[in-house]
C-alpha cells in the first residue's frame, strides 16, 4: 500500500516543470504502482500521461485540479468511471468558459463518477450536504491543519487520503521551477528558498509512511481510494461528425451523391473504370464508418457547414491524401482526377488503418474565417478547433529568462550578438548570462501556452464537452484542450479548413478578366494542356505562381525543362530539404541518364519516379515490396517519420526492415541505400495526391500569368502573399512589359487593378491609410470626383 502521487506536469502551464514521462519514470524508480494526473484546470497532457504510464508499467488515475474563479480554494477531482470522465470534461470546460464560475455549485452539478479530494472544511461541509463523493486531502505531511481535518473527517464519517501534490520530478528541478514561477508572475528571479519545500518533488513511499506514522490508518484508506478509481482512459473508437437527412442513411446518401457527381464530372455514360473505382472506395468508406465524414465535408465546401444555405461554391483546393479519393472528386471536395493521375486511394483509407485520416481543404485566405465561423455556429456545442501547444523555443526561453533576471530590454536585445561572438570564440559571456543560458536551455520545449491550430476542426455527434474539455482561445473561437496528435490518439476525426492566398489571387484575377467584359469559362479549363503555359513553366517563368515561384523551384523547372504536369507533380514533392542528392539524380535520369532499380522487386513500384522514392507512399510501397511488410506495418513506418518520438520507434522498424530484406535476399549495400532514401522523408514531404492538387493550382496561376499578366500581377500584389515582396512583384510586372500607373484619388481602387498593358497601384499600398478611409474615398468620388 502506497500514497497516491498527484502530479502537476508541465501542462499545468508554468506551475509544473516536468513532463508526464519524467514524472512517471521517477515514480517507477521508487516502485510506485499507481500515479494520478492532476494538472491545473486542464487535461491537455492526458495522452502523454497515459503513454508514460504504459512505458513505465504504472496504473493511471485520471484527474485534474479545479480552482475557484474568485477565491484561492481548489479541489482535486479523480475519475472513477466513464461518467466521471465526461463530468470532469464538463467541469473543466465550465471553469474555462463561464465567467461566473463558482466551484462549489459546479461540483454539485458535475459530481457523478468523480471523487473530490479537498482540504477546505467549509467546502467539504457544503459538498457533504449535497451527497458529493468527497475525501479529505491530507497532502504530503502530517500538519496541525491536517490533524484537525482528520478528526473532523472521522466525526463526519468521511475517508481521508495521503496524496502528495507534485510539481517537479526531482529536487534538482527547484531552480527551474522557481524561474517558471518568476516568469508566470512577472516577478524577478531571486534564487531564494521559495522552491525548497520538499513537498513539491516526488519522494519515496517509505518517507511518506514515516511522515504519517502517527496516523497509521491513512495509507490503507488511500489504497481504498485508488482501487475505486478504476477508469484507465477514454475509449471512444473513431468519432465521426454527425450527419442526418430525414430517413436517408449516410451510406445511401453518399452513394447517391457520388454517382450524381460522377455523372457531372465524366458524363452520363460512366466508364467501367469509374464505376469500379467508385464501388471499391464506397465499400471501404462504408466498412470503416466514414460515410458521414464525407457528407459533412461536402456540406462545408458547399455552404460553410450548412447544407441548406444557398451560396455559390467557394474556390477550394482539396489536398492531402484525401485528394486520392474518387468519391471526394465526385463530391467536388477535390479537383484532381485520381484515375487520370494514378492516385493511390489506400494511402488515404484502408481497412487495416486504425488511426483517423483527415481531409484538408484550402479556401481563399480571406474567405476561410467566414467558413470557420459558419461551421462553428452550425455545429454549436458539437464543434471546436484543435489546439496547438506553444512551447519555449531557444530564443524565447533566453528572452523570458533574461527578463526574469531583471535585465533591461536593450541588453536582452543584444543577445543575438552575444551568442554569435560566443560561438565564434571571441568572448566569454558576462554575468549573469552564463546562468541565464543554463536555465534557458532547461526551459526549451516546455509548454508556454496553448493556441489555435491553423485549421483543424473537430465535430462530434454528442456535445463535444463530453469527450474533451473546451476553452475559448484568445481570438474568440472554441478550442479543445488537445493538439492534433492527442485528438488523433483519442479517435476524434479532424477536418482541416485552411487559408490559401493563391486561391484569392486566382479568384480575383478571373473576376478582373470578367469585369472587363471578357469571357472566361472554367468548366472545361485544362491549364496544364496549354502550350504557352507549359513553355513558361519549363523556363521557370513562374514568379507569383503558387508553390513554384521560389528560386529553388524555378531553377529545378529550368533544369528539368519539360513543363509537363506529371513532372511538376513529382518536382513539387521531391524538392524537400533532405532530398537534395535525389533532386540532382532525378534531373540526370529525366534527361536520359542511365539508371536501374536498386532491386528487381522495385520494378513497377518506382517506375514513374525513375527509381527514386518521391512521394510519402513510396516508403510504404518499397517496404512491402522488398521487406515483406504488411500494408498496415508499412503505413506505420511512413507515419512514424513525422512523430516527435520517432527515434526509438524507428529503431524497431529498421530492425524489421533489415530482417525482411535479408530474408528476401537483398544485399547489405542495397538495404542501406533504400533505408537512407526512406530517411530523406524525415519531416517535410508530400503524398502524390497532395502534390497533384497543388500542381493543379500552380498551373492555373501559371496560365493566368501567361495570358493575363496585368490582371494576374495586380491580383498577386493585392492578396499580399507569396514568396517575394511587393517591390519584387512590381519589378516582375515591369519585366513582363507592363506599365505601372501611380496611385490616383479618382482612379485607384482599394486593390491593385490590371488591364491590358497597365497595372494601377491600389489604395491599400498607401502608407498609413486606414481601410475605413479607403472605403470613404471610393464611396465619395462616386457622387463627385475629386
Amino acid at each position: 500500500m502506497f500514497p497516491l502521487p498527484l502530479i502537476r506536469s508541465y501542462y499545468s502551464l508554468m506551475r509544473g516543470c516536468s513532463s508526464p514521462q519524467q514524472m512517471c519514470t521517477r515514480a517507477r524508480s521508487y516502485d510506485y504502482s499507481t500515479i494520478a494526473l492532476t494538472d491545473r484546470n486542464t487535461l491537455t497532457g492526458l495522452w502523454d500521461f497515459l503513454a508514460a504510464c504504459k512505458n513505465n508499467d504504472l496504473r493511471p488515475v485520471i484527474g485534474a485540479e479545479i480552482t475557484d474563479l474568485q477565491t484561492s480554494v481548489s479541489v482535486i477531482c479523480l475519475v472513477r468511471n466513464k461518467a466521471g470522465y465526461a463530468n470532469l470534461c464538463q467541469l473543466i470546460s465550465a471553469r474555462k468558459t463561464d465567467t461566473h464560475f463558482i466551484l462549489k455549485r459546479a461540483l454539485s452539478r458535475y459530481q457523478a463518477g468523480l471523487v473530490i479530494l479537498c482540504a477546505s472544511q467549509p467546502l467539504l461541509s457544503y459538498l457533504q450536504k449535497r451527497k458529493v463523493d468527497i475525501v479529505v486531502h491530507l497532502g504530503s505531511r502530517a500538519t496541525e491543519h491536517g490533524g484537525k481535518l482528520r478528526k473532523w473527517a472521522y466525526a463526519q464519517h468521511i475517508p481521508v487520503a495521503v496524496a502528495p501534490q507534485i510539481s517537479m520530478a526531482t529536487e534538482q528541478d527547484r531552480e527551474l521551477f522557481q524561474l517558471m514561477h518568476a516568469i508566470r508572475t512577472n516577478n524577478q528571479f531571486t534564487g531564494d528558498n521559495q522552491a525548497n519545500d520538499s513537498t513539491l518533488w516526488l519522494e519515496s513511499p517509505e518517507l511518506y509512511e514515516q511522515r504519517f506514522a502517527v496516523w497509521s490508518e491513512v495509507i490503507p484508506q488511500t489504497d481504498t481510494l485508488v482501487k475505486r478509481c478504476s477508469f484507465a482512459g477514454p475509449e471512444f473508437g473513431l468519432v465521426m461528425p454527425p450527419w442526418s437527412e430525414g430517413q436517408t442513411t449516410a451510406r445511401s446518401a453518399l452513394r447517391q451523391a457520388a454517382y450524381n457527381g460522377a455523372c457531372t464530372r465524366y458524363g452520363m455514360d460512366l466508364s467501367e473504370a469509374v464505376v469500379e473505382r467508385l464501388e471499391h472506395e464506397l465499400t471501404i468508406i462504408d466498412s470503416m464508418g466514414f460515410s458521414s465524414y464525407f457528407l459533412v465535408v461536402r456540406d462545408i465546401v458547399c455552404g460553410g457547414g450548412n447544407a441548406e444555405q444557398s451560396r455559390s461554391m467557394p474556390r477550394i483546393c482539396g489536398r492531402g491524401s484525401g485528394a486520392a479519393s474518387l468519391v471526394a472528386y465526385c463530391l467536388e471536395i477535390t479537383n484532381i482526377c485520381p484515375l487520370k493521375h494514378n492516385l493511390y486511394f489506400e494511402r488515404f483509407l484502408n481497412p487495416g488503418r486504425s488511426d483517423a485520416p483527415d481531409i484538408d481543404i484550402d479556401f481563399a485566405w480571406d474567405e476561410r474565417d467566414g467558413v470557420l465561423t459558419q461551421v462553428l455556429q452550425h455545429y454549436k456545442d458539437h464543434a471546436a478547433m484543435v489546439a496547438t501547444i506553444i512551447r519555449f523555443q531557444p530564443r524565447m526561453a533566453i528572452r523570458e529568462t533574461a527578463k526574469a533576471f531583471g535585465l533591461p530590454p536593450g541588453e536582452i536585445g543584444n543577445i543575438s550578438k552575444l551568442q554569435r561572438r560566443r560561438i565564434q570564440g571571441k568572448t566569454e559571456l558576462p554575468k549573469p548570462w552564463p546562468q541565464i543560458m543554463h536555465l534557458a536551455a532547461q526551459l526549451v520545449d516546455i509548454p508556454r501556452h496553448i493556441s489555435v491550430h491553423p485549421g483543424g476542426v473537430i465535430i462530434t455527434p454528442e456535445p463535444l464537452r463530453q469527450y474533451v474539455p473546451v476553452e475559448i482561445a484568445a481570438k474568440g473561437v472554441p478550442i479543445i484542450q488537445w493538439d492534433k496528435d492527442s485528438a488523433e490518439e483519442a479517435g476524434l476525426v479532424k477536418i482541416d479548413l485552411l487559408g490559401n492566398r493563391s486561391l484569392g489571387v486566382i479568384r480575383d484575377c478571373i473576376a478582373s478578366i470578367r469585369g472587363a467584359g471578357r469571357s472566361f469559362k472554367e468548366e472545361y479549363w485544362q491549364p496544364e494542356e496549354d502550350p504557352e503555359t507549359k513553355k513558361n513553366v519549363a523556363a521557370g517563368k513562374t514568379m507569383g505562381c503558387f508553390y513554384i515561384e521560389s528560386p529553388a523551384m524555378r531553377l529545378l523547372q529550368q533544369k528539368a525543362g519539360s513543363g509537363d504536369f506529371e513532372q511538376l507533380v513529382l518536382q513539387s514533392s521531391i524538392i524537400r530539404p533532405a532530398a537534395n542528392a535525389f533532386v540532382r539524380e532525378y534531373v540526370r535520369r529525366l534527361h536520359g541518364g542511365d539508371w536501374q532499380h536498386l532491386h528487381p522487386k522495385l520494378a513497377n513500384v518506382l517506375d514513374e519516379t525513375f527509381g527514386l522514392m518521391v512521394y510519402q507512399e513510396d516508403v510504404s510501397r518499397v517496404a512491402v515490396a522488398v521487406a515483406g511488410f504488411s500494408h498496415v506495418e508499412a503505413d506505420g513506418l511512413r507515419k512514424v517519420m513525422s512523430k516527435k518520438d520517432k527515434v526509438l520507434r524507428l529503431r524497431d522498424y529498421r530492425s524489421r526492415f533489415e530482417s525482411g530484406c535479408k530474408a528476401g535476399g537483398v544485399s547489405a549495400v542495397t538495404r542501406e541505400s533504400l533505408w537512407q532514401m526512406m530517411m530523406s522523408f524525415d519531416g517535410y514531404s508530400f503524398c502524390k495526391a497532395h502534390s497533384a492538387s497543388y500542381a493543379r493550382v500552380s498551373y492555373q496561376a501559371a496560365y493566368l500569368k501567361t495570358h493575363y499578366p496585368a490582371e494576374f500581377m495586380a491580383a498577386v500584389i493585392s492578396n499580399q502573399g507569396g514568396y517575394y515582396s511587393t517591390f519584387a512583384y512590381v519589378s516582375e510586372a515591369k519585366r513582363l512589359g507592363l506599365r505601372i500607373l501611380p496611385p490616383c484619388v479618382n482612379a485607384s481602387q482599394i486593390r491593385w487593378q490590371g488591364h491590358k498593358e497597365t497595372v494601377r497601384v491600389g489604395l491599400l499600398s498607401i502608407k498609413s491609410l486606414s481601410s475605413e478611409t479607403m472605403k470613404n474615398i471610393v464611396r465619395a468620388r462616386k457622387e463627385k470626383p475629386y
